[in-house]
């Protein structure tokens, strides 16, 4: 599942905790490289290889395209 969002609302999620969406319908989400299903937004870069937005996180070293993560937190 692909998520949309604005440069306001990117912009917004710096701070708060965000969640991948599932790959395939009805299965739950991966979780982070962190181990965890929530991360906290430390900012935006854009993607190395893609070279669209991508969100980096205090948890972890990782990167998810911003695409792929809606903000809010889902219970672990």
């Amino acid at each position: 599942m692909v998520v949309e969002h604005t440069d306001e609302q990117l912009r917004n999620a710096i701070g708060k905790k965000v969640h991948k969406t599932p790959s395939k319908p009805r299965t739950k989400p991966k979780p982070f490289k962190s181990g965890l299903t929530n991360n906290t937004v430390r900012g935006i870069i854009d993607h190395p290889v893609l070279n669209i937005p991508a969100f980096i996180f205090e948890e972890d070293d990782s990167y998810v395209e911003c695409r792929r993560c809606v903000i809010g937190v889902i219970p672990e």
